[in-house]
């Protein structure tokens, strides 16, 4: 018992419904028996009516049903109490009201059951809260990020039209176009592997990677991008293979380098470290740019999210969001390390082994 009523110092007793509903029994039909009797009792000397036994255990057995059915009929409505409060919350969230809270109960004596329902549905509450704002900031960046580009090449097509445009304004144009049209296809891919991030049955096909030569392979391609730039690389990778995804690992290398060279200045150095430490690749890749104010560091993970207005043209925001993503199915984490004129750091951390997972090559699907 002490330990159903572990909170009595508190300002009320918590007990299991079970417990509760056979104390409560027992004490109704406790009282039913003693009231009947009474009332049997008091028929014969209060009354003047002879009652044999029979009729006497009649009587008693009607009135304590009668009685104890009353009382359990009214005790009932106590404890289906949370349960009548969530039906009502729920159909105020039905209609869109997510500001809706079940307040805890005052009584002394609190269900358990009912305890945990309220504070689940609330909580329940809270992250449907959640998740509508972020849809609906979602579906608002998503239009915006669209419209841009879409505005930009209809514009420019209508330019085209015009027949007494230069060649080399014509291909001016068509180059324009061909650029946005490509920004719009990486838009839609991203959205489409952010699409794949929260489907909670993404199954992952895990096989052994050499994270060092991804990383490697990853710097070629960039350097070609940004070969203008003049930048240098400071690689000290050992051999660090582990058992992950290899397509998700590429594409968490290909993000996080790629913005390290973009908006770093010319004529600087990219670093990449790494080791094996426990059963856990770690890999840091700094570079030296402008580095991220600590007001902004904690949003950079969050979708359409760019620390900067000038960085507009140069990305959709989604970046890391799809790096963090894809780190979370994989068991790794990120880690940002930044000061504002001095460069930003990315510390990536992967399970050297990941088994735990269904095998299933959803990519070959396609």
């Amino acid at each position: 018992m002490r330990r159903f009523l572990k909170s009595f110092g508190k300002q009320h007793i918590v007990i299991p419904l079970r417990v509760y509903h056979s104390l409560s029994s027992i004490l109704i039909f406790t009282v039913a028996c003693f009231l009947s009797g009474l009332a049997v009792v008091l028929i014969g000397t209060v009354g003047g009516i002879e009652l044999s036994h029979t009729e006497g255990l009649i009587i008693c057995c009607l009135l304590t049903v009668t009685i104890g059915g009353i009382a359990m009929a009214w005790e009932a409505a106590y404890y289906i109490r949370p349960a009548e409060d969530v039906v009502k919350a729920a159909a105020k969230v039905m209609n869109r009201d997510f500001s809706v809270q079940i307040p805890a109960s005052e009584h002394f004596i609190v269900i358990k059951e009912g305890q945990c329902l309220t504070e689940c549905f609330n909580h329940m509450v809270k992250e449907l809260a959640g998740l509508d704002k972020m849809q609906c900031d979602f579906i608002n960046n998503v239009s915006h990020e669209f419209k841009t580009p879409l505005s930009a090449v209809a514009g420019m097509t209508e330019i085209l039209i015009d027949d007494s445009l230069g060649d080399e304004e014509r291909r001016e144009y068509i180059d324009l176009v061909h650029k946005e049209a490509l920004r719009l296809s990486r838009l839609s891919d991203n959205l489409l592997r952010l699409s794949r991030l929260d489907n909670q049955d993404l199954k992952i096909k895990c096989e052994p990677v050499d994270l060092d030569e991804q990383v490697r392979k990853c710097l070629i391609m960039l350097l070609e991008k940004y070969i203008d730039k003049g930048q240098e690389l400071s690689i000290e990778l050992p051999a660090l293979t582990i058992e992950s995804n290899p397509d998700m690992t590429w594409q968490i290398w290909l993000n996080l380098l790629d913005n390290a060279m973009k908006y770093s200045p010319m004529d600087t150095t990219i670093y990449v470290w790494g080791q094996i430490s426990g059963d856990k690749a770690v890999v840091h890749i700094r570079d030296e740019g402008k580095g991220i104010p600590l007001e902004k560091q904690e949003h950079i993970f969050d979708r359409f999210y760019q620390c900067e207005e000038s960085h507009k043209e140069q990305g959709s925001g989604l970046g890391l969001a799809i790096v963090q993503g894809m780190l979370h199915w994989l068991g790794g984490s990120i880690e940002c390390r930044s000061t504002e004129g001095r460069g930003t750091e990315m510390i990536v951390t992967l399970p050297e082994k990941y088994g735990k997972v269904d095998v299933l090559d959803d990519q070959n699907k396609e």
